[in-house]
């Protein structure tokens, strides 16, 4: 006969594990950026190539008495856009352990296939921001004011407005130096009601310089402690979806098992334009600013 007090260790077999209902989910980032583009290429059901002709401004000539005019032409370009891209996400659940698992583990990871596939979009959207010829800060200092300000006035220069459809690409840590900006926070700056929202609720003014500003925490990441924030008209980027996320499903006898996999398939590309300035044929990216920072 054993002495003694009983103790979780004797009673192991009489203590059960409970398995609380549902599954935690992972955390999703926000899709911010594909929604933000130019969506106005569309694809027609084939090419792998897509193209659009440049126009210029004609030049002006003076007319001189009793002589004819010189005929103006120009040679254009295209902006081309190659469809290269196939994203898949792909799952493979045996019979036997859809049977005996008590959640519905293979329906749980069909849905995260769609946020895999949107979330992989951002990401590549993002990574073309670095492409932009005009640049602002430096990767890893905190960008400015001044910095902001200078980005404004690429687009105000080449003929933007910036009030109509550009936005603010900004990491959440550029948001963190923001706000402790005055510019940014301070009443004399955005008024009382939105100072006391940054001061008190941790939040960030919804606009600067009357453009919109988005927190994305799908921005490329150089190097640590390094963000590509980007100021960009909509046009500066454009998306093509040749295939939107499709799902196929199949079972494989041998195996005893289910297999999903959802794809995608698109092209995207930085778009250059003629500036203003007449007779010009050398496209650039005017409407974009890359804004390295943190």
């Amino acid at each position: 006969m054993a002495t003694g007090n009983q103790t979780v260790t004797t009673a192991d077999k009489h203590i059960d594990t409970v398995e609380v209902d549902g599954v935690i989910r992972s955390l999703e980032f926000r899709i911010e950026i594909a929604k933000r583009v130019d969506r106005g290429w569309k694809f027609v059901g084939h090419g792998d190539t897509y193209q659009k002709t440049r126009i210029p401004n004609i030049a002006t000539q003076a007319k001189s008495a009793s002589s004819g005019l010189n005929a103006t032409v120009y040679t254009d370009t295209n902006q081309t856009m190659s469809i290269n891209v196939h994203d898949a996400a792909a799952i493979k659940h045996e019979h036997i352990a859809k049977v005996l698992s008590m959640n519905d583990v293979e329906g749980e990871m069909v849905k995260k296939m769609g946020y895999a596939l949107a979330r992989a979009i951002d990401v590549y959207l993002a990574a073309l921001f670095a492409s932009f010829s005009q640049t602002v800060g430096t990767l890893g200092t905190e960008l400015t004011v001044g910095n902001l300000m200078r980005a404004i006035r690429y687009l105000e220069d080449a003929g933007y407005e910036p009030d109509s459809d550009c936005t603010w690409f900004i990491s959440p840590a550029q948001k963190e130096a923001l706000k402790q900006v005055d510019s940014f926070s301070h009443a004399d700056y955005v008024g009382d009601s939105t100072a006391s929202d940054v001061t008190t609720r941790g939040k960030l003014m919804q606009t600067y310089q009357n453009v919109p500003i988005v927190i994305t925490n799908l921005l490329n990441s150089p190097a640590s402690g390094q963000h590509d924030n980007a100021l960009m008209a909509r046009e500066m980027i454009a998306l093509i979806m040749a295939q939107e996320p499709r799902i196929l499903r199949e079972t494989i006898a041998l195996d005893v098992a289910d297999v999903t996999v959802s794809s995608q398939i698109y092209g995207a590309s930085e778009i250059d334009r003629y500036s203003e300035a007449a007779g010009n044929i050398t496209a650039t990216d005017e409407g974009a600013v890359w804004l390295k920072g943190v």
